[in-house]
């Protein structure tokens, strides 16, 4: 039996029960939503500008565990969905979900679940329009339609770097493959080794990602090229320079750690190539222009977005590398996650 059934009579039996008492309340009145009772949504976009639509699933044993707070399953399936939007310099405004949920839900773990979204929406913005509600069999998986919006022309594309340009990137790099190893096994020897406080950071990073929405109109101001860093820093780069057809080098050095993931490399708990390849970090990866570098540097550090500089894209023929301290080039394998 997974988390979301019980072993009594649920107190919700109907889908158009749990549409009225759970989601409708996360359409926030919005007239595009025409309150759930329709067959589609419609959006008309502001004048002067464009949508920008993304998509991410996430499905029980492979993004989330089954047993996790309905509040963070939520949170991180709105989350990843507006860290897309975030990198492409697009502010939230709807989404779309498609849930199908396994058995009989009960009353209180939808509650719980919906509650997560009112709280992510409260934070990034946006609410829902619309989507679909169906059971399965198993597992439990969400799929969200995120809708942003920017002004015409101005969406930042991954792969519009040019060799010069700046890479940077915001917050902290391993935090999440940190804490995924610590909800894998709670009793391992990284568990034992940290200290309460830093095991719940590490726990908060994997479960409930914030992507810095602070950065969306600095981005369309001053990037080149942006994603977001979700498969792992080393594949997602990867991917920048392959869409400019551009080569790039990363100082392994200035990428940037936390306290407790310098703790657990310094322990050898980790390796630095487990930090980089680790993925769930839910970042911005950004390649900026040299000659709008420090202004790019001081919007963020104005707007409270913490970021550093840690590359720059390069030819082609110079391939793509990791740089460690010595100047050796780091072997990243694979160099992240892939479903496949």
């Amino acid at each position: 039996m997974s988390a979301i059934e019980g072993t009594g009579k649920p107190s919700l039996s109907t889908e158009a029960e749990i549409i009225s008492k759970f989601l409708e309340p996360l359409t926030l009145g919005k007239d595009w939503a025409h309150g759930l009772r329709d067959d589609a949504a419609c959006i008309t976009p502001r004048t002067g500008h464009d949508l920008v639509l993304t998509k991410d699933a996430l499905v029980a044993g492979v993004h989330f565990f089954a047993d996790d707070d309905p509040r963070d399953i939520a949170a991180k399936a709105l989350g990843v969905n507006v860290s897309d939007l975030v990198a492409k310099a697009a502010h939230p405004i709807a989404y779309l979900m498609a849930l199908a949920l396994p058995g009989d839900p009960l009353d209180g773990w939808l509650e719980r679940f919906c509650s997560g979204f009112a709280d992510a929406q409260s934070r990034w913005g946006g609410a829902l329009i619309g989507g679909d509600l169906v059971a399965t069999p198993g597992p439990l998986t969400i799929s969200i339609t995120a809708i942003g919006e920017v002004a015409s022309g101005r969406m930042v594309q991954r792969g519009a770097g040019r060799p010069g340009d700046k890479v940077y990137v915001t917050g902290t790099i391993g935090d999440a493959a940190l804490g995924l190893m610590l909800r894998r096994d709670p009793g391992s020897a990284l568990a034992q080794d940290l200290d309460q406080d830093v095991r719940e950071f590490l726990l908060d990073r994997y479960l409930r990602p914030d992507p810095p929405i602070g950065l969306i109109d600095i981005l369309r101001e001053y990037a080149s090229a942006a994603l977001d860093v979700s498969d792992g820093l080393a594949i997602d780069f990867a991917r920048m320079c392959a869409g400019a057809d551009c080569g790039g080098r990363i100082a392994v050095a200035d990428i940037p750690l936390s306290d407790a993931a310098r703790a657990c490399v310094a322990s050898r708990l980790i390796d630095l190539v487990g930090l980089i390849c680790g993925g769930d970090d839910y970042e911005v990866l950004a390649a900026v222009p040299n000659n709008r570098s420090a202004a790019f540097e001081a919007a963020a550090s104005s707007a409270g977005v913490a970021l550093a500089c840690i590359g720059e894209l390069a030819p082609a023929d110079e391939g793509v590398a990791f740089i460690a301290a010595d100047g050796a080039k780091l072997d990243l394998g694979r160099g992240g996650y892939d479903h496949f």
